[in-house]
């Protein structure tokens, strides 16, 4: 099956109402990383994270909507950042989507948009570390292109990881 067609872009800020209800779930929020796991309260906090993510965009680092072509409002959010306590300046990818717009491919579709993007910019590797409980996504960094590297603990997280990585080595 070929994948969805995905485009990566800044959040605009007339969608904080949308990154609001995609952030204010637990079921979304719930495997993030330690520092933003809570989830959001108010439309403002979306509208000041838009504003954040497009103050620190250093393509291709940085947070961006995830839009596909046969949908008004973006489905999620794909991340490139470099991994907390990173020892080599490890970049690490991530993604969430809106809960309706989950199983059609959109996040493996970004995911994979972003480790390429990643890569032309001189990135070698690209890391993913998820929750070993998300099974979602962990099947995700698979159809990504990551490797499946197994289990560690206290990598750049708190806590276990599966981790995964690709390279053009």
């Amino acid at each position: 099956m070929e994948p969805p067609e995905v485009t990566l872009r800044l959040w605009h800020p007339e969608e904080a109402p949308r990154l609001f209800d995609l952030l204010r779930r637990p079921e979304v929020t719930r495997w993030f990383g330690e520092s933003a796991r809570a989830p959001l309260t108010h439309v403002d906090q979306a509208r000041a994270r838009i504003a954040q993510w497009a103050l620190d965009f250093d393509a291709p680092l940085g947070t961006r909507a995830v839009v596909t072509p046969d949908r008004a409002e973006p489905v999620g959010s794909v991340l490139l950042f470099h991994a907390p306590n990173a020892l080599h300046g490890e970049v690490e990818v991530g993604w969430y989507l809106h809960p309706d717009a989950v199983g059609h491919g959109y996040a493996a579709a970004a995911a994979a948009a972003a480790v390429r993007e990643a890569r032309a910019a001189g990135h070698h590797e690209v890391w993913a570390l998820v929750h070993p409980e998300n099974q979602r996504s962990r099947a995700t960094a698979t159809r990504a292109g990551l490797r499946d590297l197994g289990l560690v603990q206290g990598l750049w997280h708190d806590g276990p990881s599966q981790l995964f990585v690709t390279d053009d080595r």
